[in-house]
């Protein structure tokens, strides 16, 4: 199974999606974990604080993320740690939005990702699955469980899921399965001007 990528997943403080506050990622090289890491995050100025609803969820409060690097250097290691392979993720259009706000209040550029959601394909593949939720769905399907919300933990699931859909749909590389990229964002357009009188 010729399956190269990198499973991604992240926690925020609160609703904002540029709240990051812990990275989780995972090599998957044919088809196998090859590297993993998790690390807390520095949320971005402006997006520090954490909501009880979000450490509700994760458990992850302020103080867990003191002297924790910031997103500039988190993107600078994922861009290293990711190379040429797509990124993977469960509902990967958040993912996808958490990295491009995270940016934005740094006011940095990412790099142009391509993004894999193991949600679009679980829909297609699993069609009768009351749920497609990353924790219901693997359990579910008999994949190994996982401590949901712990974004090193949710990013090897997503990476299963990936696997195991893949063999389900009897696939054996990203050519063979469609259902799952993620377009990319349209431009925004550019405000029109007021034509004169």
């Amino acid at each position: 199974m010729s399956f190269d990528f990198v499973a991604l997943d992240f926690e925020t403080a609160n609703a904002n999606r540029g709240s990051v506050c812990q990275i989780g990622i995972a090599r998957f090289l044919g088809g196998q974990v090859t590297k993993t890491a998790t690390l807390f995050v520095t949320p971005p100025p402006g997006y520090e604080t954490f909501s009880p609803m979000n450490i509700g969820i994760h458990g992850i409060h302020a103080s867990d993320v003191v002297g924790a690097p910031g997103w500039p250097e988190i993107l600078e290691r994922l861009t290293k740690f990711t190379k040429d392979l797509p990124l993977v993720a469960h509902n990967a259009s958040v993912e996808r939005s958490v990295i491009d706000q995270a940016s934005a209040a740094h006011r940095i550029t990412p790099p142009p990702f391509r993004y894999f959601c193991t949600l679009k394909l679980a829909r297609k593949v699993f069609p009768a699955e009351k749920t497609h939720s990353l924790g219901k769905l693997t359990a579910s399907l008999g994949l190994p469980g996982f401590a949901h919300h712990d974004a090193g933990a949710d990013a090897i699931a997503s990476g299963r899921m990936l696997l195991h859909a893949a063999t389900a749909r009897g696939a054996t590389s990203f050519q063979e399965l469609s259902d799952g990229w993620m377009e990319k964002p349209k431009a925004a357009r550019a405000p029109r001007l007021a034509q004169a009188a």
